[in-house]
C-alpha cells in the first residue's frame, strides 16, 4: 500500500513537472510572440513621417492589414488605391500642399522647382534611411522592455528586441521587396477623382498634341479675329462708342491653353468685360487654387459665378484677385449694364456632384424671385447649369450658361440663352473621349442706349486631339 501510494506520487510530481516545463515553454512563445506583435506595431506606428521634394510638401504612413495595396490621398478629391505588393501592410501617401507661385513653375524645364522634383531620389534616400534607423531602434528598445518585464531577465530583453527588430525588417522587407508601382496602370478611384481617372492615364501622344496646340492659340486667335473683322460687322455698323463687347467663356477646367485663348480674345476683340459661367477647375482642389493666376488679374473686369466642379477653396482664390467680381446670388453694374450672378448650388461642396432635377428646379424658383424683385430687372441673368434658368423665359432679355459643354444659341419667349460650351474643352475627359470636344466661347455686341443685343460671335476650337 505504501509503495503504491509513493508510486503514485512520484507519477503525479513527473506529471506536475512535465506541465511546469510545458507552461514555462508556452510563456517563452508566447513572450517571443508579443515582442513580434511589438516589432509589428511599432513599424506601424513609427511609420508616420512628411518629407518635401521641392515644391512638393507630401506624407507617408503605413496601417495595418491582411493584403497589402497602395493609397494615394489627394484632399478633398479623393483617393487612388492599387494593389502594389505583399505584406500585411498598407502604404498610404497623402499630398499635403504644392509651394508654387505660379503654376508655370512647375511646367517650365528651367525652372528650380521642376529640377527639384527631377532630382527627387536623393531627398527621398534620405528620408527613408532616417525613417529605418528610427523604427528598428524603436522596435529594439520597446521588444526589449516588454520582454525583460515579463521574464524579468536580461537575457530575454536582448531577445524581445532581436525578435521585434526582426519582425519589423521582414515586414518591411516583404513591403520593399514585392512593390511594383506598376500595378497603378489598374488603379481604384474614390470620392471626386471618379470623374476624372485620365489624371494619371495621359498619353505622350495627348500632351504633345496638347503641347502643340497652346502654342498655336494665339496664331488661331489672331486668324480667327481677322475672318470676322473681314467678313462679319455688326448690324447697323454700329460705331465702337456705342457697342459693348462681352466675352462669355466657361467650363474651363483647368484649361492652360484656355487661359491663353481668354486673354487673347479679351485683348483682340477689345472686350469691355468678360463673364465666367462657372467649372474653372476640374476638382476644386486646392492644387487647382493656383490656376486663375495663370491669367487672371485681366484688364478688363471679370465676372465670375461658381460652377459644380468648383468649391469653396475656388470662390475663395477668386475673390481675393483684383478686378474679379464673385456673384453669389448677386447683381452688379458694369458699364451701364445689370447682370445677376447665380452659381450652382453644388459649389459650396468639396467634391464635383451635380444637383438632381428636383433640387436644380427649386434653384430655378428662387432664381425667378430674385431676379422679379430687381427694378429695373438684370439685363443679363448668368447661371452656371441651364436647368437653373428653366422659369425665365420672358423675364429677362439674355441668359448665359454653362455646363452642357456644347456650344448653342436659343430664343424662349423673347430670352435669348447663350450656352458657351466648354473654353476648355472639357478639361481632363476630353483627353480620353472618343469624340473632339472643342475649345468654345462667345463674344456678345450690345449696344448701348437702350441697351440692346444685337449679334453674338460664337468661337469654337477644334486642336486638342
Amino acid at each position: 500500500m505504501e509503495e503504491n501510494s509513493t508510486t503514485m506520487t512520484a507519477h503525479g510530481a513527473r506529471q506536475l513537472a512535465i506541465l511546469k516545463t510545458a507552461g514555462r515553454y508556452v510563456v517563452s512563445l508566447l513572450t517571443i510572440a508579443i515582442a513580434a506583435a511589438v516589432g509589428y506595431l511599432v513599424l506601424i506606428l513609427a511609420s508616420g513621417t512628411e518629407f518635401t521634394v521641392g515644391p512638393v510638401h507630401a506624407e507617408f504612413a503605413l496601417s495595418p492589414a491582411w493584403h497589402g495595396k497602395s493609397i494615394f490621398d489627394l484632399p478633398p478629391a479623393g483617393t487612388i488605391e492599387a494593389d502594389t505588393h505583399s505584406g500585411p501592410a498598407v502604404v498610404h501617401y497623402s499630398l499635403k500642399e504644392i509651394v508654387v507661385t505660379d503654376v508655370s513653375e512647375l511646367t517650365n524645364p528651367e525652372s528650380l522647382s521642376r529640377q527639384e522634383l527631377q532630382n527627387w531620389q536623393q531627398p527621398v534616400r534620405s528620408q527613408v534611411r532616417s525613417l529605418l534607423l528610427r523604427i528598428l531602434l524603436l522596435s529594439a528598445l520597446a521588444g526589449g522592455a516588454i520582454c525583460a518585464l515579463i521574464k524579468r531577465r536580461w537575457q530575454w530583453g536582448i531577445a524581445g528586441a532581436l525578435t521585434a527588430t526582426l519582425t519589423a525588417m521582414l515586414v518591411a522587407g516583404i513591403v520593399w521587396q514585392t512593390y511594383d508601382i506598376g500595378a497603378f496602370r489598374e488603379p481604384r478611384y474614390s470620392g471626386s477623382l471618379t470623374y476624372a481617372p485620365e489624371v494619371i492615364a495621359f498619353s505622350e501622344e495627348t500632351l504633345a498634341n496638347l503641347d502643340d496646340y497652346e502654342t498655336r492659340v494665339p496664331e488661331i486667335a489672331e486668324s480667327l479675329y481677322r475672318t470676322v473683322s473681314q467678313l462679319h460687322q455688326p448690324p447697323g455698323a454700329l460705331p465702337e462708342r456705342d457697342t459693348i463687347r462681352v466675352v462669355h467663356v466657361s467650363d474651363m477646367h483647368s484649361s492652360s491653353a484656355a487661359a491663353k485663348l481668354v486673354r487673347q480674345t479679351v485683348d483682340l476683340y477689345q472686350a469691355d468685360f468678360v463673364i465666367d459661367t462657372g467649372d474653372l477647375t476640374d476638382l476644386g482642389t486646392p492644387f487647382e487654387a493656383g490656376y486663375p493666376s495663370t491669367y487672371l488679374p485681366l484688364p478688363k473686369p471679370y465676372v465670375w459665378i461658381g460652377g459644380n466642379h468648383d468649391t469653396p477653396t475656388i470662390t475663395a482664390t477668386m475673390r481675393a484677385i483684383n478686378g474679379v467680381t464673385v456673384l453669389d446670388s448677386q447683381f452688379t453694374d458694369i458699364d451701364g449694364v445689370n447682370i445677376g450672378g447665380f452659381p450652382d448650388p453644388a459649389s459650396v461642396n468639396l467634391s464635383p456632384n451635380p444637383l438632381n432635377d428636383a433640387q436644380l428646379a427649386t434653384d430655378a424658383a428662387r432664381i425667378l424671385k430674385l431676379v422679379e424683385s430687381q427694378n429695373p430687372r438684370p439685363f443679363i441673368v448668368a447661371v452656371h447649369d441651364p436647368k437653373q434658368a428653366a422659369l425665365l423665359p420672358g423675364s429677362v432679355p439674355v441668359v448665359l450658361n454653362g455646363h452642357t459643354h456644347r456650344e448653342g444659341i436659343t430664343v424662349k419667349d423673347g430670352t435669348v440663352f447663350l450656352d458657351a460650351g466648354t473654353t476648355g474643352s472639357g478639361g481632363f475627359r476630353s483627353f480620353n473621349g472618343t469624340a473632339e470636344a472643342p475649345s468654345s466661347l462667345q463674344v456678345l455686341y450690345i449696344k448701348k442706349n437702350p441697351l440692346k443685343m444685337v449679334a453674338v460671335d460664337c468661337i469654337s476650337i477644334y486642336g486638342y486631339s
